[in-house]
């Protein structure tokens, strides 16, 4: 499951970057759109357990561009409430 949560990481984070060049920045947004719908989908405890291995992915990241991009995945794509 980690391996596959990095996969998913790396892939919205690069469609994120993508929304601020040149572009199609629509058809970006609409991606991580249809990202964080599917989340929508999983039930609390999946979302839960999603959170945390961000969190720990997060945790243990190096780079300080990607460790604040973890930092705001959560809340950004629904894993968990704004008010947590």
């Amino acid at each position: 499951m980690q391996t596959l949560t990095k996969l998913l990481i790396e892939l919205t984070r690069f469609i994120d970057s993508t929304i601020d060049e040149d572009g199609e920045p629509r058809a970006a947004a609409k991606q991580l759109d249809f990202v964080a719908g599917t989340f929508d989908q999983l039930t609390p405890d999946q979302r839960g357990s999603l959170a945390e291995i961000v969190q720990q992915l997060a945790a243990t990241e190096p780079s300080a561009e990607r460790r604040e991009f973890l930092d705001a995945f959560t809340e950004d794509f629904g894993l968990i409430d704004d008010t947590e």
